[in-house]
């Protein structure tokens, strides 16, 4: 059950993720046409596309954290014991834990200091540009506890956090072959 909500919760994230890069890109490369060649242009434009891109940018990260794609040094970790392993990654899981209660915290009391602040042209208030701390808090709490829920439960070899993108590729393809497979053995193609 988890891992089908996570599968919907990282599918949701590229949807969003997805949607803020091509608007941007549809008003940002509009906004250039206009004002090129008819010397005209979108005035929210800009605003708008700093908004999306600040949003894009943490939603990014927690989709990169659920994926294990950010960057780690792991040639200490995979030297070290089992127990010792699993200790750094409790340290470092806690460590990070605490910085999203601090994100959670600080976008809360900066969304409140600028909920009547507005956009000068798009009119809409700062608080928007501020939740997105908050999001990124929230999302990467459930991604972390995840990751370290999925760690100890590895086996030795498996306990690293990180992964090149060799390994990620691997394991996509795994995950749509066993997903393929699934869905044959659910509904097998009737002969003729």
């Amino acid at each position: 059950m988890f891992s089908r909500l996570g599968r919907w919760a990282s599918r949701g994230l590229e949807w969003m993720i997805v949607a803020c890069l091509s608007i941007m890109a549809i008003l940002v490369f509009g906004n250039v046409v206009l004002r090129y060649a008819f010397n005209s242009g979108i005035a929210v434009s800009e605003e708008l596309a700093r908004l999306l891109f600040v949003w894009l940018i943490f939603l990014g990260a927690i989709l990169a954290s659920a994926q294990h794609a950010h960057i780690g040094f792991d040639s200490l970790v995979t030297k070290l014991p089992t127990a010792w392993r699993k200790a750094l990654i409790a340290v470092t899981a806690a460590l990070m834990l605490a910085a999203c209660v601090m994100f959670i915290s600080g976008g809360w009391q900066q969304m409140m200091i600028n909920l009547d602040n507005a956009y000068p042209v798009l009119g809409i208030s700062y608080a928007w540009l501020y939740a997105v701390a908050i999001a990124f808090g929230v999302g990467m709490i459930f991604t972390i506890s995840a990751n370290v829920w999925k760690a100890f439960r590895r086996s030795d070899e498996d306990l690293v956090l990180t992964k090149d993108i060799g390994t990620r590729i691997e394991d996509k393809m795994d995950d749509m072959v066993a997903r393929r497979h699934q869905q044959h053995q659910q509904h097998p193609e009737k002969p003729e």
